[in-house]
């Protein structure tokens, strides 16, 4: 069986709008061949409920592209939660959109009380389930809170924590709950060793890697903003500190982002 080049790295978890707001015309023309040519496979996650037209719009055309919607936790730009998701329900309607999000919890910013959070994420978990589509979840210094609504919908639908933040204990719970981890280009960063060990203590068949770009630059590029072509090092220090080849690292998550997003990935 033909195994992919280690440069088929998937990405399960990008913002190209804000990537492309960032370039120059000119930079984001030679961008996008350059992530068709290495072969990358790229979901690219919502954050406003207005979003998902304008993101289809430049982005659905790209066959190594796939779309998810889903409104982050601002509560305050929202007209209301309810007409936020009214509008975004439409989107995780369409036959593009492939999982809901990311949503969730924040903590650290804290736009909107964490009730108001609450109902905006919840929501989207209702939508996730209601449409039989994965979600993407948003955690930051939100652990608990997080892991008590994800719980109930662990067990029916996909539940990724995209750029997982925490420690190997609170790993292992949202694995016992059922949610795969994704992890980020921060996972390469020094004084980060609760969240390498974290990373260490996945099973194979629940990790996944993304650049959550035009985040999250991995080491030497901390501080810069990234590209979905700069993944490959976060699988390389991976690869690395779980003892993998990269070739073997590149299938699993591969195979792992099948698995979750099913048969339009």
């Amino acid at each position: 069986m033909h195994q992919p080049m280690p440069e088929n790295f998937t990405d399960t978890h990008a913002h190209l709008s804000y990537v492309r707001e960032r370039l120059s015309p000119d930079e984001w023309d030679s961008l996008v061949p350059a992530m068709g040519q290495k072969g990358l496979r790229i979901l690219d996650a919502g954050v406003e409920y207005t979003d998902f037209n304008d993101r289809q719009a430049h982005l659905g055309s790209l066959s190594f592209v796939r779309l998810a919607a889903g409104i982050w936790p601002d509560v305050p730009t929202l007209p209301s939660v309810d007409e936020a998701l009214a509008a975004l329900e439409t989107s995780v309607r369409h036959p593009a959109c492939i999982a809901v999000g990311e949503c969730g919890l924040d903590y650290h910013w804290m736009n909107g009380s964490p009730a108001e959070q609450a109902e905006l994420f919840g929501g989207q978990l209702v939508f996730a389930e209601k449409y039989n589509k994965p979600v993407l979840i948003h955690s930051r210094e939100a652990f608990a809170d997080t892991l008590s609504l994800v719980r109930p919908y662990a067990s029916k639908i996909p539940v990724i924590i995209h750029c997982f933040s925490y420690d190997a204990d609170a790993a292992a719970a949202f694995l016992a709950a059922g949610c795969w981890l994704s992890f980020a280009g921060n996972c390469t960063y020094r004084k980060q060793e609760a969240l390498q060990q974290a990373l260490i203590s996945v099973p194979a068949n629940r990790l996944l890697l993304e650049t959550d770009a035009p985040y999250m630059n991995p080491t030497p590029g901390r501080g810069k903003a990234s590209t979905p072509l700069d993944i490959g090092r976060t699988y390389a220090f991976a690869a690395a500190l779980r003892g993998c080849p990269l070739d073997v690292l590149s299938d699993l998550v591969s195979d792992n982002a099948k698995a979750v997003f099913g048969p339009n990935w």
